[in-house]
């Protein structure tokens, strides 16, 4: 039996964790909130309450305890770092991130002298920064965040890359995330409310559904590299997008608000979302079957959600 650890057990995390119970792994999950941790062993996760920023919460021994003797005879274990990148409170966004690894990675060594454990973290392909409009990136391109959660995403890449040379670690960079209960801005258009946005920059998402298949997929094989980008694959205009959706809910056409040109807050908004992300690289390697090819595929099997919240 594999044993599995998540930081970050949220909308992204619990789907991995089920698919991960459900081929018969015992997974492990650190929260903070002792509510939260009542949920997740309803679900068969076994929680341990602790945050991992240090010393605001002292590990909760009882699932630590069971941890330990887990990865005493498991080999390989895995930890999928999902902590959301939002900022924190009076926390420079360098050390949003990096000071919970710090913590993170101590924690595990005394939990697993061999420090046999994979680590996979997803980052954000935010830390690409300012582009040219519509141009292509993949793992290879210039990296310059500019916003609070991408900086903490790309301090924690260099962190993982310095200092856990005798792990194996993959970094992965997932697009906009969408699924069930997260569908971005459809609310708006059903309420004819303006959007504002660039109707004619790139929107790159990835569902859900895919983005945890993908993370199993990295867990359970070795990839020839350490870093990935991850979307469908298919960017697609923010006008084309948001009309699609008003077509799927039978509503009027979106609305879209006038952006001044002149604008150093909207200059930046625009070149930050007007780039399109490559999926080559995973694509190529994982050869992976994807539930929801584009952002079509996806709406449509949220159109019932959409019509009835």
């Amino acid at each position: 039996m594999t044993t599995r650890l998540i930081a970050g057990c949220g909308y992204v995390g619990m789907q991995v964790a089920a698919k991960w119970l459900q081929s018969g792994d015992k997974v492990f999950a650190f929260t903070r909130d002792s509510t939260r941790s009542d949920e997740l062993g309803k679900l068969g996760i076994r929680p341990i309450l602790w945050n991992w920023i240090p010393g605001s919460l002292p590990i909760d021994q009882d699932n630590w305890s069971e941890l330990r003797k887990c990865m005493a005879t498991s080999e390989p274990s895995t930890l999928l770092v999902a902590v959301s990148h939002a900022p924190q409170p009076d926390m420079d966004p360098r050390e949003t991130h990096t000071r919970g690894l710090v913590n993170l990675k101590h924690a595990l060594l005394a939990a697993d002298s061999r420090n046999t454990v994979d680590w996979i973290y997803l980052s954000t392909t935010g830390v690409f920064g300012n582009t040219s409009p519509g141009e292509w990136v993949d793992e290879k391109s210039k990296v310059g965040p500019n916003r609070p959660g991408s900086i903490a995403a790309w301090e924690a890449e260099q962190w993982l890359a310095n200092n856990l040379e005798s792990n194996r670690v993959v970094v992965l960079r997932p697009a906009g995330i969408y699924g069930p209960g997260r569908v971005p801005r459809w609310q708006s258009i059903r309420d004819q409310m303006p959007l504002k946005a660039d109707p004619d920059s790139y929107l790159n998402l990835i569902h859900v559904a895919d983005l945890a298949s993908i993370v199993v997929c990295v867990s359970k094989q070795k990839t020839i590299g350490s870093l990935y980008c991850v979307s469908d694959g298919q960017p697609v205009l923010r006008r084309e997008y948001y009309e699609f959706i008003s077509q799927l809910g039978n509503w009027p056409p979106p609305v879209f608000e006038t952006l001044e040109s002149n604008s150093t807050s909207n200059t930046t908004s625009r070149s930050d979302g007007n780039k399109r992300i490559s999926n080559n690289c995973i694509q190529n390697e994982l050869s992976y079957p994807f539930l929801f090819p584009s952002y079509r595929e996806g709406l449509r099997s949220l159109l019932e959600g959409l019509g009835k919240t």
